[in-house]
């Protein structure tokens, strides 16, 4: 399964204190037990910044832990930064059991429409089901497409272009 988080940070003063601690968040969120990859996306040139941290986890479980708890997850580590979000959305999707690795040069496609809707010559898309938390889309497609022939996509409703912003880690267990 993977679980998507969804950020729209609007105090442009914190940004860099945020991306550094969210950083260092992601290797402490990789020590709970069942979660087992994470990668952060930028959507490129918005104001305020949106961002996304997606994760690879064992299942819905995983944020009733004790060690999940512990480790700050849910929000109880980023209080500081609560009043700089605009959005803040969390979804786990059933139906994709490893979060893809996007590298530099790529870019993640994700798209909240049905499968037709998608159909877009040449894209392998992967669909995921809401099945916990916020879940404010029933269905998302993913695809990883190299960054020039995410440029060259017409907008569509429901479309979002992320680049990494920062490699894909994984735990070490």
């Amino acid at each position: 399964m993977i679980y998507m988080v969804e950020h729209t940070f609007s105090m442009p003063e914190l940004e860099d204190e945020w991306n550094t601690w969210y950083a260092g968040n992601l290797h402490v969120l990789l020590s709970v037990p069942g979660i087992e990859s994470a990668q952060r996306f930028r959507i490129p040139n918005t104001e305020p910044p949106r961002f996304m941290a997606m994760y690879t986890v064992a299942g819905p479980e995983v944020f009733d832990t004790d060690a999940y708890r512990s480790a700050g997850g849910g929000g109880a580590n980023s209080v500081r930064f609560r009043p700089a979000y605009q959005v803040w959305i969390r979804n786990i999707f059933a139906g994709i059991d490893v979060a893809p690795e996007v590298k530099q040069g790529q870019c993640l496609l994700s798209i909240d429409a049905e499968r037709a809707f998608a159909d877009v010559s040449g894209i392998a898309w992967q669909w995921g089901r809401s099945v916990a938390l916020h879940r404010t889309t029933p269905l998302r497609g993913l695809a990883v497409v190299a960054a020039a022939r995410a440029q060259d996509l017409p907008a569509r409703p429901g479309l979002t272009v992320y680049e990494p912003h920062g490699a894909r880690l994984t735990s070490n267990r």
